[in-house]
Parts: structure tokens; C-alpha cells; sequence
């Protein structure tokens, strides 16, 4: 099946399943899975996690990036996302001490990060990038692979 050029607006016709989704959207635009990656600038082991219904809930920016890569329109993809959290979730707020650790930790090479509000394991990883000056920094990231909880650090 030949793909539009860019989809937008609710689609009726695709699958049901972000995993599902996703795999037929690559598959359509005749991309290889690494070579979303690559484009997306997201980690293959993501995207294989995404098509194997692992993680059902993606952050903003990798939504964004992946979308872009498929020609679609973002919503094309959250309209099928799955987000487990409860109101009790939504309303925690770690101590800045824990989030300032668990930052600490990550860019000290450790990945066997808990979510402080659901102790499920985190995906995290380093981003690199420049200050204002052009000075090299170091960025560390992550997000929970249950609920909604996303790292933010300054």
C-alpha cells in the first residue's frame, strides 16, 4: 500500500496500536528501522521496544522527531498512545535533592535508574550539547518506561 505524501488529521484506517502504527508507517515509507533511528535521532533499541509494545507512551520531542521522519502528523501517533498514571501520580513532586542524584548517577554512567514516583525502571541517557559559549556540556536525561514522570534537569 502506497503511503500519502504526509498524513494528517484522524486516520480511521491505520492501526490501532502505537507498536502497530509505527511498524506500518516505517514499512509504508520503505525506512529501515535503523535508518529511523538515524533520521529521528533516537535509539534503535527504542524503536524496537516501540514496535514490540514495550513502551506504549513516547515524550514530546521523540513523538515529534519520529513523526517527522514518518511524514506524519504527531497526533497521528499520540491518538494511540497508552499512558499509565493515576491522579495520585500526577500530583507528586520529587525533593529537587533526589532529581539532582538521580542526574549525578546518570551522567556517572549508571542506567539502572527507579522512577521516584512508581520505582518502575527509567530509560535514561546523556545528551550532548553546547552552552552559550560553545562550551561542551553534558546533559543527563531520562523518562519512566510506566508513567509520566520525565526527568528535568538544569
Amino acid at each position: 500500500m502506497d503511503l500519502p505524501k504526509y498524513i494528517h488529521g484522524p486516520q480511521d484506517t491505520l492501526p490501532k496500536t502505537l507498536a502497530s502504527r509505527v511498524s506500518f508507517l516505517r514499512n509504508g515509507r520503505r525506512i529501515h528501522i535503523a535508518e529511523l533511528s538515524l533520521q529521528a535521532r533516537v535509539p534503535i533499541q527504542l524503536l524496537e521496544d516501540i514496535e514490540a509494545g514495550i513502551e506504549t507512551w513516547l515524550p514530546t520531542s521523540i513523538r515529534q522527531r519520529i513523526a517527522r521522519v514518518l511524514k506524519v502528523d504527531p497526533n497521528i501517533l499520540e491518538e494511540v498512545e497508552v499512558k499509565y498514571f493515576s491522579n495520585e501520580q500526577l500530583e507528586k513532586n520529587p525533593p529537587i535533592e533526589l532529581i539532582e542524584r538521580m542526574c549525578q548517577r546518570i551522567l556517572e554512567g549508571s542506567n539502572d535508574i527507579k522512577c521516584p514516583q512508581c520505582n518502575s525502571a527509567m530509560k535514561v541517557w546523556i545528551q550532548d550539547g553546547f552552552d552559550l559559549n560553545g562550551e561542551p556540556i553534558k546533559t543527563p536525561k531520562g523518562y519512566c518506561t510506566s508513567c509520566i514522570f520525565q526527568l528535568k534537569s538544569s
